[in-house]
């Protein structure tokens, strides 16, 4: 089995996440097993899975794990499983219902948003009307939790459930806050009956990784996916379990000096001597990354270049004429260029007066970037679409003409390689990685030299005002990204990772 290690899944995703989708996808297609494993609660992690391109199948939570609710059937919880003492009054609500003893509230019960009844939460309160406990229901239909709280509501005190209503995990917090720094102590009842306690829930991790290998004969693959809470754990692993971190970012604080720079601190423990020796590889996404690792290691760990971008087997056809739109789609975030994007686009619509910039995604930037938009005079020809479901983001491509990104680095290129399979030239800045191993400039794109705005935004303008040349070029996108096909990429994983 091979297990890709994460700490979460939510409804809006990251490109880590968005890259074990894909190798899920391609490993499926491989016909060789493998799930995703995340770290952190959450009752309704099976809720947006469905709107996600996963299934239940192909997850294992590690709090699932331990509250043997693992591949569950689902059923709704109502009101009537809240098991609400009927002597008291109820004041129904379609989104939170009230109990009272007399004038006294009692508890809230709160329905999940969407639903019609179905439980999420229900809080008790005290004489002086403190909260003191909440029960929190999974959206498969059991009582999964209950958080108790101090009368100044700090979480002090966590219980977990198994399916048959048994606790199985025990959380204690000091009165500041739920972080998991402040955790005082976790207890975990075993199926066998034991008591076990763990000081963070970095060890609790790390004895479920363990559980997970146990629990196979045959020999299991963990892929590390996220640098600070993932790596550790899955390097405690026994010698005889194969161990691969996955680098999802560059690996210094300096994109100018990539192989001798110093190590960001994300990757510093993983790249210790003594830690490069448990693992059995290093993988990264681009052949440009793994040189620069190859010679920052020395021999010390094989380094593996896998592409991330990949994309199906039979690409998206064409449908619907292009607007006069260009597009952006990527987590809006530090170092992504939002703002220098918009500095461009400003140049181009001097001259395009009519073009629309579509900014689709999601980050703590998209407030930044549109007071730039405002500052720029640019609010009626640059729509910030937010975060687009996979189907929605595919319409967008159909109807732009061309993909632009001006971000500072990209070392998995993800929506570059969708865009292209889409028919969409590819514009760029020739940044660590990505963009260079995705375009060849002239002919699926344009790429020019970090920070040039003005060429950037001149060859735009050109690109769009030559439609034979823009035809080229989207036909070329498209041919040009079959390369990273899963059928493709699935020959180099088997050659350099499964049949070894």
């Amino acid at each position: 089995m091979y297990y890709f290690v994460n700490e979460y899944i939510y409804p809006l995703n990251s490109g880590i996440e968005f890259a074990e989708f894909k190798r899920l996808s391609l490993f499926k297609q491989m016909n060789v097993p493998a799930k995703l494993v995340t770290r952190m609660f959450n009752p309704q992690l099976h809720r947006f899975i469905a709107d996600l391109p996963i299934n239940d199948e192909s997850i294992i939570n590690m709090f699932d794990f331990f509250q043997d609710a693992v591949n569950l059937t689902p059923k709704k919880a109502l009101i009537a499983d809240a098991k609400i003492n009927p002597e008291y009054e109820v004041s129904p609500d379609s989104t939170v219902s009230k109990s009272y003893k007399g004038d006294r509230l009692v508890n809230r019960i709160i329905f999940m948003a969407g639903t019609y009844g179905q439980l999420d939460t229900v809080e008790y309160f005290d004489r002086y009307q403190n909260l003191t406990k909440a029960e929190v229901w999974d959206w498969r239909g059991f009582k999964s939790c209950t958080k108790y709280y101090d009368i100044n509501k700090h979480l002090i005190h966590e219980e977990y459930f198994n399916t048959q209503g048994s606790p199985v995990l025990e959380f204690g917090y000091s009165n500041v806050d739920s972080s998991p720094e402040n955790i005082t102590f976790i207890q975990l009842t075993s199926r066998d009956g034991y008591k076990r306690y763990f000081e963070n829930i970095d060890e609790l991790f790390t004895y479920f990784l363990q559980q997970l290998d146990q629990s196979s004969r045959e020999p299991n693959t963990f892929i590390a996916d996220r640098p600070l809470s993932t790596y550790a754990p899955a390097l405690a692993l026994s010698n005889e379990t194969r161990k691969f971190i996955y680098l999802p970012m560059l690996q210094t604080d300096s994109k100018y000096s990539l192989v001798d720079g110093a190590l960001d601190e994300i990757y510093t423990q993983a790249f210790k001597t003594e830690n490069l020796a448990k693992l059995t590889g290093v993988i990264v996404a681009t052949e440009q990354q793994k040189l620069d690792i190859e010679r920052r290691v020395k021999g010390q760990v094989a380094v593996y270049a896998l592409p991330a971008a990949t994309i199906e087997d039979q690409l998206p056809k064409i449908d619907g004429a292009r607007k006069n739109q260009i597009i952006f789609a990527g987590r809006l975030g530090n170092g992504k260029g939002i703002t220098r994007l918009v500095d461009v686009f400003k140049i181009i619509h001097n001259h395009e007066t009519g073009l629309v910039l579509k900014i689709c995604g999601y980050g703590n930037v998209k407030d930044d970037a549109k007071k730039a938009v405002e500052k720029a005079g640019l609010k009626d020809v640059v729509k910030f679409e937010g975060y687009l479901k996979p189907t929605e983001l595919i319409s967008e491509y159909f109807s732009s003409k061309l993909f632009v990104t001006t971000t500072e680095q990209d070392v998995e290129p993800l929506a570059m390689t969708e865009a292209a399979a889409c028919g969409l030239p590819l514009c760029a800045f020739d940044v660590a990685y990505g963009p260079a191993e995705i375009i060849n400039d002239g002919k699926n794109g344009i790429l020019v030299s970090d920070g040039h705005n003005q060429e950037l935004a001149d060859r735009i303008v050109k690109l769009i005002r030559n439609p034979t040349l823009l035809q080229n070029m989207s036909d070329d996108a498209r041919k040009d990204v079959t390369r990273f096909m899963n059928s493709n990429v699935s020959q180099m994983w088997k050659e350099q990772i499964v049949n070894r």
